[in-house]
């Protein structure tokens, strides 16, 4: 498929990731980068399989892709690209932009990522490459000192987010103590979430 369905000019921003679950501050990160990035367009992008983790997703492809599809209806601006899912492996980012490119030459790009991921630019296939096409648009978990990456080229900004203390790895390890995870994910998408826990 493409990558975007409508076409459009101006800034587009890709928000990658296993989104193993999808949460709430996936949801709150997409937002503020649209709002404070003045985005035109959000591409969240799942991966098949994210190229520095090295657990596989405890959710099947059909269930991240069935929720962010939920998330995605609440948005007008936020379109879900199952380009990578499509390929069934691993993926690199430089190579999806590439894509976008080739769809929507004039647009700048905007690749959003939390501080962990931007300070490990440097392990990232093509990273210098990958510089030279986008800018990035860092996103802090907690209160962080930034250490930028020494790459070439390499613009950033270092969004002024809502802190929201949430992640995945969170949340899978409150379902294997049996702890609720329902606020943590959002009213949406959670039916979908719930019915494959009971299955």
């Amino acid at each position: 498929m493409s990558v975007l369905q409508k076409p459009t000019t101006g800034r587009i921003g890709f928000f990658g990731g296993t989104f193993d679950p999808p949460h709430i501050g996936h949801v709150s990160i997409a937002k503020q980068a649209i709002n404070e990035a003045n985005l035109d367009h959000l591409v969240i992008c799942p991966a098949y399989h994210a190229p520095l983790r090295h657990q596989q997703p405890i959710l099947p492809v059909e269930v991240r892709v069935k929720m962010l599809e939920l998330i995605a209806s609440e948005n007008d601006k936020i379109n879900l690209s199952t380009i990578e899912i499509e390929q069934q492996k691993t993926c690199y980012t430089y190579n999806t932009l590439l894509k976008i490119r080739e769809q929507f030459p004039s647009v700048e790009l905007k690749v959003i990522l939390g501080t962990d991921q931007f300070e490990k630019l440097t392990q990232w296939k093509h990273c210098e490459e990958l510089a030279s096409i986008c800018q990035f648009l860092v996103f802090a978990r907690h209160s962080h000192q930034l250490s930028p990456p020494s790459i070439t080229n390499l613009s950033y900004q270092l969004m002024n987010n809502e802190l929201i203390d949430c992640s995945s790895t969170e949340i899978r390890n409150r379902i294997k103590n049996n702890q609720s995870i329902e606020e943590m994910i959002p009213d949406i998408a959670y039916p979908t979430f719930k019915k494959f826990l009971s299955n």
